[in-house]
Parts: C-alpha cells; structure tokens; sequence
C-alpha cells in the first residue's frame, strides 16, 4: 500500500497545498485481503441543535485569559510579520481567519484539507488568509457520542494532542483548545467562534488593523444545512462562513452579501477519509490505513508513541488495544 510522504505543509499565506491523496486499496498487513470502511461520519461533527451563545460580550473572561494555548497565536504573528513587509500596507488588505469544529476523533487529512479549500475561496475573494484553527469538541459532546455509536471516544486532550502533531508542520493550521477545555460542559461552535473573535481583537489593537479580522467559520454541506448557515453565520458580529462539499455534493449557491461562500469540492480519495474508519484500522491493527489519512508525525503518535506518550495516555492507547510492551520488544529487536 502505498503510504504519502508529504504532511499539510503550506507556503506563505496559506495557499493551497499540494494534494498528497492516494487512489490505492487497503490492504491488511501482510495478507492479500482488502478492506473497505465504508462510513457516513462527516469530516466535521454535526451538533444536534444550535445553541445560543451565552456570553455576547467582546471582552475576554478569566477562563478566555487563563491560558495562551487556548487560542495559539504564533503562526499568525508570523503571517502578519511576512505580509507587513509587502505592500499595500496591512491596514488596506482585507484579513480573514477561519475556524472548523467537530469530533475530529481523531483528526485526519480531510479536516485539513476542508481548511485549505476553504483558505482558496476566500483568497480568490480578494482576502488574505492568516490564521486557521481546527477545535476539537468537548468530551462532553464526544464521549456521550461514542457511547450511543458503540465506539471508541479519546479524550479531549488525547485528541488535541493528535490534532497538534498532525498540524505540526503546516505554516497556517493551529490547533485551538477553548473548546475542549471548556469548564463544566461542552459549548457549541457559534460560542467557540466567538470566543476566537475576542481572542483576535488584542491581535487587531497591537497591529493597528483598520479593517480587523474576519472570522469564517467553515462546515461541510451537511453541516451548513442542518444548521441553517446557507443564510449566514452571526451575520451582526461579522462573521462568514465558507462551505466545502466533498466530490458529488451539490451546495446550495453562494450569498456574498452575507459573506456565504462556497469552496470547490474535497475530490478523490481525501472525500471519503474520516475518523471512523481509523479507529476501525486503529483496532485491527491495519496500520497503513492510519498512515495515509494522517501525516507522519500524528501517525508515528499513534502507532508508536514513545514511552512518555504512553504514560501520558495510557488509558486512550488501551482503549484500541495498543500493546506497548510488545512494541516496545519489537523496536528493540
């Protein structure tokens, strides 16, 4: 089977990255047999109902404060720095972020890629793209989930974890844990987006930039139309959305006046990733599957984590059967 080498590495400003999918069959290790996992999970988790955000305020509260990795920064200073030295000037450039929430238990290829789709449309727009945050859900949403599916939940900081590596090397995609970490219970994407929103506004003061941050939120189809987001995202607080059909999907027409987009189609093989089937090769030990939907870095992570990790995370490696002590016997040998 054949196994990508690339990960989600992107140039300057976001732009669209090399598509590293391949068209190939699972095999199972060492036999001739191969398998399909066939599922109707979607690359970004559907919420039951929308709620309300319950704090509409712009300004940060202690919990927003209490940590910087909630809402990561330093690949969006970096942007900001790159694109100060070109011209116009930062305070004339229209400066969008985007924001994708979901179970991403665990995050894959398609999570990503739904981003960068989304990165294209807005720049074919006319904005420049600086920032994008993958949230993985509150355990309090994933876990009672996984128990109704019948299937493995990781923890929410497993899952942060995972998202960390698998975003390592990619110069735009941060990973932010406002949501995971959340007190209590399990807020819904509108709050998340807004708590990224006020995280941004210190970002827009220390910069001077006139025209601020646009935050979009970006959904797949099923998403958008369950949530009723064809007809805009908190449209009063100046938010868009960007929506990204995979291959065969037909989305609904665009409404620019209410900053609606859609993106061209997730096509080949990366349409039909999603976590459900790596925690299915998760179980049966199908490794070439977790090495083709997941960059190397978040692959090793799971497949071979180091003696730390497993310390760290023992409970989520036991959960799909993870021998580490005969990994470790095997590495040695």
């Amino acid at each position: 089977t054949a196994t990508p080498t690339c990960g989600f590495q992107t140039a300057l400003m976001g732009s669209f990255p090399t598509t590293c999918f391949h068209k190939d069959v699972v095999a199972e290790e060492g036999s001739t047999t191969t398998t399909t996992f066939v599922s109707t999970e979607p690359l970004v988790a559907e919420t039951d109902k929308v709620q309300q955000p319950e704090d509409e305020s712009d300004d940060e509260d202690e919990y927003d404060k209490s940590s910087e990795d909630l809402w990561p920064l330093l690949k969006l200073q970096r942007q900001l720095e790159a694109l100060s030295k070109l011209k116009p000037s930062l305070q004339e450039r229209h400066l969008a972020v985007l924001l994708t929430t979901g179970a991403m238990n665990p995050l894959h290829r398609g999570h990503a890629q739904l981003l960068h789709q989304a990165v294209d449309r807005l720049q074919r727009e006319g904005f420049d793209v600086v920032g994008a945050w993958l949230s993985p859900s509150h355990d309090g949403y994933v876990q009672p989930k996984a128990r109704k599916m019948n299937t493995i939940g990781f923890s929410a900081q497993f899952r942060l974890e995972a998202a960390r590596r698998a975003v390592s090397e990619d110069s735009l995609l941060a990973v932010g844990s406002w949501e995971a970490k959340k007190p209590g219970r399990w807020p819904d994407y509108p709050e998340v987006a807004m708590a990224l929103q006020r995280k941004l506004r210190k970002v827009e003061k220390a910069w001077k930039l006139t025209n601020g941050l646009k935050v979009f939120y970006a959904c797949g189809t099923d998403h958008a139309q369950t949530q009723g987001l064809y007809r805009g995202f908190l449209t009063d607080r100046g938010f868009g959305v960007v929506i990204v059909p995979r291959e065969g999907e037909q989305a609904n027409s665009e409404e620019r006046e209410k900053s609606v987009f859609v993106a061209s189609s997730i096509d080949g093989e990366g349409a039909g990733y999603n976590s459900t089937m790596i925690r299915s090769a998760l179980q049966v030990k199908r490794t070439s599957v977790v090495t083709r939907t997941l960059p190397l870095e978040a692959a090793d992570f799971l497949l071979r984590p180091s003696n730390q990790d497993y310390t760290d995370f023992r409970e989520d490696f036991e959960k799909f059967g993870l021998d580490h002590k005969k990994l470790v016997s095997n590495l040695k040998s």
